[in-house]
């Protein structure tokens, strides 16, 4: 009975650090997720780059009437050149919404509702799905991938 008691106090005063462990977490995630979009706002690739691990992998998947189509699996450096060589004159807006994060502490998932915008036109939108790990007291993206809708957008 006495280390059932124990057992249960000590459960007790792990939870609430457990929690505010995980609380941190996602503080520490969003504000990375806004910094990326934030610097793609900007076509500043200085607020993005930093955020990613040096093995991050990317991938988008196509949902069309003609079949899914996934693109080749590849790091973020096509994405990043893209943003600073952004010479359409048009902000590349990625307004994200209903941001779920889950976290144990080393590895996080962030999923999120996205729709993308050309300057003030509509283009697609989607699902994102960020993976993270924490190396050296840091979160840093490890892949990403996203669902890319032309239409149906107003779910999002």
């Amino acid at each position: 009975m006495k280390r059932l008691l124990l057992l249960s106090v000590f459960t007790l005063f792990l939870y609430p650090a457990f929690s505010q462990s995980s609380e941190s977490d996602s503080v520490a995630i969003m504000a990375i997720i806004e910094n990326v979009f934030d610097g793609m706002r900007e076509s500043d690739t200085s607020k993005m780059a930093p955020h990613f691990h040096e093995e991050a992998k990317m991938q988008s998947l196509t949902v069309s009437t003609e079949g899914n189509k996934v693109s080749k699996l590849n790091g973020p450096e096509a994405w990043l050149n893209a943003v600073a060589n952004n010479t359409s004159g048009k902000v590349w807006n990625e307004q994200v919404n209903n941001i779920k994060i889950i976290s144990d502490g080393a590895v996080a998932t962030a999923w999120m509702n996205y729709t993308f915008y050309l300057g003030d036109q509509l283009s697609h939108c989607g699902i994102n799905s960020f993976q993270f790990i924490k190396m050296n007291e840091k979160w840093k993206i490890i892949y990403i991938i996203d669902s890319r809708l032309k239409d149906k957008c107003e779910m999002n």
